[in-house]
């Protein structure tokens, strides 16, 4: 090692002094990871001013978590070359245990180690370390030699066993980056890891004397994007204000606490010619070369954007497909203020709207369009891309666009009406719809091209019928969507992204109306139009004609095709990142249906747990509607009627008047069963007479088992006539269990058993067991006897019966068998649940072979087994072993 001729005086000691942590915000999560990033040689802390770097680093040497020995080094300007800089560390690595280490930093300290050899003299000094240090870089962004960098990326490459180096720098020092992290030589933690978590927010708002809602810190949080300053910044903006949500809502960056520490630390320190940059990329939200360079016209405006990042200037690379990038909200709220003649402005909004929608990013042209009051453009774009955006999912982000309109704009260009009224009801918001409906009516629209009125009016017609949905009136859906071209020539012509969607919509719109209206075969023509139709992509109609198609199959009892289908709804929804939408409330409504109808009340309650997330995003009154006719049919099954009836007269107050006939009808018919469960027939004849004659062959099978029930035998069996031939499979077995039921009534039980028999066989297939345990008292005795004279279903009697049987009232099972077993047959059935032989058997009870298989055939024959073992394990599910 070569030593300088002369010594020089001794830096410093205060640089190395590690700054005071005390009294705040304590942040495990980046401990832990700074802790786990050590196994690197190198960790990079690198962000812009008020990320809080310093913070964080001396509060992670406070606790200790790490074990090793730090040596802190606060680096300035005159740290800026080789002797200076390594001087200064070798003075915060000399505290280091070990006497050599001592020494050979000493040599370094004074001065005595040419500057060639520095890197190398402290490398070496270090190596004899008896205990692992860290080695804490602060500001390395004051370092701008090429001299000094060479010196730490060699330790970098060539590490020290024993060293670790963490930096802290609002930009990237100039080393091979990328290649460093692909080697495992360098660990980053960037802006995104050190903003403010919700927990820790709310932690540092309290040390400073401010009480939040969780809300007011979110809405901090995505002003300031985490961001530490800006945050204390925004404490500094609340203190003392009476009106904590005004206050909270007005914080942005051009707060004069924020634009001050801003224009301090950030923009001031920029050459005129980049805040010229900044101040026309800050039109839009999020930049690329290519459409900076369109804004501002350099064609170096990649590169500048890549420095910036790289700088950590509040411009942050984004995660998305090609390079894009964004400005911090609080920056961007300062350029944004900054005075523009409103025409350059205006042009900078236009130059960004005519590339996005060169580069198919149509949402994003309609803003800049907006933004700039450009409402010829605007009206063109959203008339054109309008349906395409709420299929594709995008219906709350146009919502919140085209909400900045103004009213009298809107009254003259019908594509801005529309395609709000549009994005509106797609959500399930009936706001402001009809005013806006009427505004895109384009007869009174004096000189709108041909073209753009016929998108308009295609727009507004399916505006009109989606809100007749909202509200229930279903007479407006087909009356609008009856209007719709369809015509694949016709639509064309109008050239509408995503008019290949129009008959979707359409379809599923008429199938949906249809289904409501009871009729199900239009149901299902509309809807499976809609379902296989060829389009690109995850279309929401689609979805939600998907849904009541589900839905529909449920209905007619088809409980196999219907879970299949929902399933698959909500599976292609999560995949899309669409399992919120209002579309898909039906697919969860199937799954309970189902569930009920199988006789799984668990699974119908975890459904519904997950539906009732959906109540707050949809308005659709029959949505909510069978949502609680379902939660009532469910709580009928734990025999809670009580909590069923009025639940359910709640939903009727409420939306009596808005949902369709039969679905009101299956309610007020459900309203009489719980009444007559709970042994009030005065009130349940009270009801049934209300409703008159019921209108589907559903409801007049349910009418029918209610009257049945309350001994009028004539007028069910009158009602019961007016059902013809059932064309589905849920009919056919309501219609068969009702005849089993009418003629046990009059004491036919042959004719009972042989109805029973045809409702159980047309069950079985997909394991319908609503409608027989709806009227499981009744049936019961029937079930036994079909049971002790044989059926083509035993299994699935058995466990209809065994359902029956576990219900609350019947806790005492088997005990209610019509033919028991004997005493001697339950010994038998004892043994047969063993591994012994018959012979065996007949040894052990002192009884012939003979014997044991007559109580054998007995027992068969009770419990509907086919053999020994599964009379075994029949015998078992009833409680009699």
């Amino acid at each position: 090692m070569r030593r300088a001729s002369g010594r020089s005086p001794e830096p410093a000691r205060a640089t190395v002094r590690v700054p005071s942590a005390g009294g705040l915000v304590r942040r495990p999560r980046l401990h832990d990871l700074l802790d786990a990033d050590l196994t690197a040689p190198v960790i990079l802390v690198a962000a812009a001013a008020g990320w809080g770097k310093t913070v964080l680093l001396s509060s992670w040497v406070d606790t200790g978590s790490h074990a090793r020995t730090v040596a802190w080094l606060n680096l300035e300007a005159i740290h800026d070359a080789p002797q200076p800089f390594w001087r200064a560390v070798a003075a915060a690595l000399r505290d280091a245990p070990g006497e050599a280490t001592v020494q050979a930093l000493q040599d370094v300290v004074v001065g005595s180690v040419t500057t060639e050899y520095l890197p190398s003299a402290v490398a070496d000094a270090v190596r004899s370390v008896r205990t692992p240090v860290v080695l804490v870089l602060d500001n390395l962004h004051e370092i701008t030699s090429s001299e000094v960098h060479r010196g730490i990326l060699r330790l970098v490459e060539r590490p020290v066993a024993g060293l670790s180096i963490v930096v802290a720098t609002r930009r990237d020092p100039p080393w091979p980056l990328q290649r460093l992290r692909v080697a495992g030589s360098v660990r980053d933690v960037r802006a995104a890891d050190l903003a403010f978590r919700h927990g820790e927010a709310a932690e540092l708002f309290g040390l400073l004397g401010l009480e939040l809602t969780p809300v007011q810190v979110d809405r901090l949080l995505d002003r300031t994007e985490g961001w530490a300053a800006g945050l204390r910044l925004a404490a500094l903006h609340l203190q003392g204000r009476a009106d904590l949500d005004a206050a909270v809502a007005a914080f942005s960056g051009d707060d004069h606490t924020v634009a001050g520490y801003l224009l301090t630390e950030v923009l001031d320190q920029q050459a005129p010619e980049l805040m010229t940059f900044l101040i026309e990329v800050s039109v839009v939200d999020l930049v690329c070369a290519d459409l900076a360079q369109a804004l501002t016209g350099r064609p170096d405006a990649g590169q500048v954007l890549a420095d910036l990042a790289g700088a950590h200037l509040f411009v942050r690379e984004v995660d998305r497909p090609g390079r894009w990038f964004r400005l911090h909200r609080l920056v961007l709220d300062i350029l944004r203020a900054r005075s523009l003649p409103s025409r350059e402005r205006r042009d900078l909004h236009r130059r960004a709207a005519e590339w996005f929608r060169g580069n198919d990013m149509p949402l994003e042209a309609i803003h800049s369009s907006v933004t700039a009051g450009l409402w010829r453009l605007a009206a063109d774009l959203t008339g054109t891309h309008a349906l395409a955006l709420v299929m594709g999912g995008d219906g709350r982000r146009l919502e919140r666009v085209l909400a900045q309109v103004p009213a009298t704009v809107a009254a003259v260009h019908p594509e801005l009406a529309a395609g709000l009224a549009g994005a509106r009801v797609a959500q399930g918001i009936g706001l402001d719809v009809p005013r806006l409906l009427e505004a895109a009516r384009t007869v009174h629209v004096d000189g709108l091209p041909s073209r753009r009125r016929g998108r308009a009016e295609v727009l507004r017609l399916m505006s009109a019928g989606g809100f007749g949905r909202l509200v229930g009136d279903w007479g407006a859906v087909r009356d609008a969507y009856r209007q719709v071209p369809l015509e694949p020539g016709a639509l064309a012509a109008l050239g509408m992204a995503g008019g290949e969607l129009v008959p979707v919509v359409a379809h599923n719109n008429l199938g949906t109306a249809a289904f409501w209206t009871g009729d199900l075969d239009a149901a299902e023509r509309h809807l499976t139009a809609a379902v296989e139709a060829a389009v690109p992509g995850v279309v929401l109609a689609q979805l939600n004609a998907l849904s009541y198609r589900a839905l529909l199959r449920a209905e007619r009892g088809e409980l196999d095709a219907a879970e299949s289908e929902a399933r698959k709804v909500l599976a292609t929804a999560a995949a899309a990142g669409m399992e919120d939408t209002a579309q898909v409330a039906a697919a969860h409504l199937v799954l309970v249906e189902v569930a009920l109808d199988r006789g799984d009340p668990e699974a119908a309650d975890e459904r519904s747990e997950r539906l009732a997330a959906f109540e707050t995003v949809t308005a659709e009154p029959h949505v909510r509607f069978l949502a609680a006719l379902l939660a009532a049919e469910r709580l009928a099954t734990a025999d809670e009627h009580e909590s069923a009836l009025a639940n359910l007269r709640a939903q009727l107050d409420a939306d009596a008047d808005r949902v369709p006939p039969l679905l009101l009808e299956r309610a007020r018919l459900l309203e009489a069963s719980l009444l007559a469960k709970t042994g009030e027939p005065e009130r349940t004849l009270v009801v049934l007479d209300d409703m008159g004659t019921p209108t589907t062959p559903a409801a007049l099978l349910s009418a029918a088992r209610l009257r049945l029930r309350l001994g009028d035998q004539p007028t069910a069996e009158q009602l019961r006539r007016r059902v013809a031939d059932p064309p589905t499979v849920r009919l056919h077995v309501q219609v068969r269990i009702l005849d089993a039921l009418l003629a046990d009534a009059v004491g036919e039980e042959a004719r009972a058993r042989d109805r029973l028999e045809d409702a159980l066989v047309a069950a079985l297939p997909c394991g319908l067991r609503g409608p027989f345990l709806a009227e499981g008292a009744e049936l019961r005795p029937l079930l036994q006897a079909c049971l002790e004279r044989g059926t083509a279903t035993p299994e699935f009697a058995l466990d209809l019966l065994a359902r029956i049987l576990a219900g609350p009232q019947e806790a005492g099972g088997v005990h209610a068998l019509v033919d028991p077993p004997t005493e001697r047959e339950r010994t038998v059935l004892q043994y047969l649940s063993s591994s012994l032989s018959n012979a065996e058997i007949a040894a052990e009870l002192y009884v012939s072979v003979s014997t044991v298989k007559t109580h054998q055939r007995a027992l068969y024959r009770k419990l509907g087994a086919s053999g020994r073992r599964d009379a075994v394990r029949r015998a078992r599910l009833l409680g009699l072993l």
